[in-house]
C-alpha cells in the first residue's frame, strides 16, 4: 500500500495591525493638529475646514451633557481627521493632558468623551534645607504641587515653616505619565524628615476604606485639623489681646491669625464641617464661617472670592478649597484672617493639640508592616545617595503602581 503524505498544516496569516488613535481607525484618513487660537469657536474651526452649518448645529446639541462648547481653551491641542476628498469626518480636542473629546462629524453625529490610560511609577528625591523646604525640593525639580502637599504628610510632626539648616528630607512619590510624557506627581507614599537630628517618618497606608499617612508603628500622624488654612505661607499677625490695628490705628484684641499670601491663593476648610454662612462684610469683606462638629467653628475673612458651591448648609472636606485671598473689607494688603473657637470662644489654633486619627488596625498590621519595609529601603538608598554625591534628586522606575 503505497504511503500517504501527510496533509499539508493550513497557511495561517499574521493578523494586519490596524492604527489607530484616540480609538479611531486612520486607514484611509488623514490627521491635521493644530492648537485653539484665542477666540476661536467649535463652529469657526469647522467651518473652515467646509463643515456645514447644520452638521455644526447637530454637534452642539449632541455635544449637551458631555462638553460645554464654551470650554474650548486657547493654547490647547485638537486633531482633525480628513478623508480622501478632504472632508472631516472627526474631531478630537484635548481637554487636559489626560482628557479628550470626540466628535464624530459623520451622519448621525455623536460626541463622546474619553480619557489617556495613566501609567504611575515611583520616584525618590531627597534635599538638605537651607533657607526653606520649598527651595531646597524646588531646586531638585521637584513638583510644586508635591510640596505644598507635605503639610499634610509631615505637617503635624514638623513645624515646616521652622526648619534648620541641614535638615534633610527624603521623599518616595508617585510620578504620572501618558504616553511616556511625564504630566506631573501623584500620592507622597513615604517621607523622611531629619529635624534637628530627629528623624521623623510617615508612610501612606490605604486598608480598604480609605487612606491615610502613618509613623513606622502605625499610629496616624494626621491629626483631625490641618496645621494651616493655606499652604506655605507666612504669618503676618498672631493671635494677641491686644494689638495695634493698622487701619483704625487703636489697640485692640487680635483673636485670629493673619496669614499674608498673594491674591488668589487657595484657602482651604482646615477640618470637615458644614457652612454656616459665606457672604460679604464691610469690615471683614468676603467672609466664610464653617462649623465642625458640636464644639469647633472656623472663620476665614478679607476673601477675593468665594470657591463655586460654598454656600450657608454646604458640606465641606478637611482640605477642600473654599475660598481665595483677598484683600477684601478694612485689610491693608492681601491676607486671609482666619479665626477659630471651641465651644464660641476664639483660641489661639496654633497652640491647639487635636486628637489623632485611629492608628492602623490589628488585622492590617502585617501587610502595614511589609509596606514600611518596602518604602523604607526607597527612603534608605535616597538617603545614602544625598550624603554621598550632596543635594540631589532621582527619579527610578517601578512596577508599582
Amino acid at each position: 500500500m503505497a504511503a500517504v503524505a501527510p496533509a499539508a498544516e493550513p497557511v495561517v496569516e499574521a493578523p494586519q495591525t490596524v492604527e489607530t488613535r484616540y480609538g479611531i481607525c486612520l486607514q484611509g484618513l488623514e490627521v491635521c493638529e493644530g492648537e485653539v487660537q484665542e477666540g476661536a469657536t467649535l463652529a469657526g474651526i469647522l467651518g473652515d475646514y467646509g463643515l456645514c452649518a447644520q452638521r455644526i448645529a447637530a454637534l452642539a446639541e449632541a455635544s449637551r451633557g458631555v462638553f460645554d462648547l464654551r470650554q474650548l481653551r486657547p493654547g490647547q491641542s485638537y486633531s482633525l481627521f480628513l478623508d480622501d476628498k478632504g472632508q472631516p469626518r472627526h474631531f478630537v480636542y484635548e481637554a487636559t493632558a489626560t482628557d479628550y473629546v470626540v466628535f464624530d462629524l459623520t451622519a448621525p453625529v455623536s460626541v463622546h468623551a474619553a480619557q489617556k490610560p495613566v501609567e504611575t511609577r515611583l520616584c525618590t528625591a531627597a534635599a538638605t534645607v537651607s533657607s526653606s523646604l520649598w527651595e531646597a525640593l524646588q531646586a531638585q525639580g521637584v513638583d510644586p504641587g508635591l510640596i505644598v502637599s507635605l503639610d499634610e504628610v509631615l505637617g503635624q510632626s514638623v513645624d515646616l515653616f521652622h526648619l534648620q539648616p541641614e535638615d534633610r528630607i527624603a521623599l518616595v512619590f508617585e510620578e504620572r505619565l501618558v504616553e511616556g510624557r511625564r504630566i506631573g506627581s501623584g500620592k507622597i507614599r513615604a517621607a523622611r524628615m531629619v529635624h534637628g537630628g530627629t528623624s521623623y517618618n510617615t508612610f501612606y497606608y490605604d486598608d480598604g476604606r480609605g487612606g491615610g499617612y502613618y509613623d513606622e508603628n502605625g499610629r496616624s500622624v494626621q491629626g483631625r485639623f490641618l496645621p494651616a488654612p493655606l499652604k506655605y505661607n507666612r504669618i503676618s499677625s498672631g493671635f494677641s489681646h491686644r494689638r495695634l490695628h493698622p487701619i483704625l490705628n487703636t489697640y485692640r484684641p487680635h483673636l485670629a491669625i493673619d496669614y499674608a499670601a498673594p491674591t488668589g491663593t487657595p484657602v482651604m476648610a482646615v477640618g470637615d464641617g458644614t457652612v454656616m454662612r459665606a457672604g460679604y462684610d464691610k469690615n471683614a469683606g468676603r467672609y466664610i464661617r464653617l462649623r465642625h462638629g458640636s464644639r469647633y467653628e472656623s472663620r476665614y475673612i478679607h476673601l477675593s472670592r468665594i470657591a463655586d458651591g460654598i454656600r450657608p448648609g454646604h458640606r465641606v472636606q478637611r482640605g477642600e478649597v473654599i475660598g481665595f485671598v483677598g484683600q477684601t473689607g478694612l485689610a491693608t494688603g492681601p491676607h486671609l484672617d482666619f479665626a477659630f473657637y471651641r465651644d464660641g470662644t476664639p483660641i489661639n489654633y496654633r497652640t491647639l493639640d487635636f486628637p489623632r486619627e485611629e492608628p492602623i488596625r490589628d488585622d492590617q498590621r502585617l501587610w502595614f508592616d511589609r509596606r514600611v519595609t518596602h518604602l523604607s529601603q526607597y527612603l534608605d538608598e535616597t538617603e545614602t545617595a544625598l550624603a554621598m554625591t550632596g543635594p540631589s534628586a532621582e527619579a527610578k522606575a517601578s512596577d508599582e503602581s
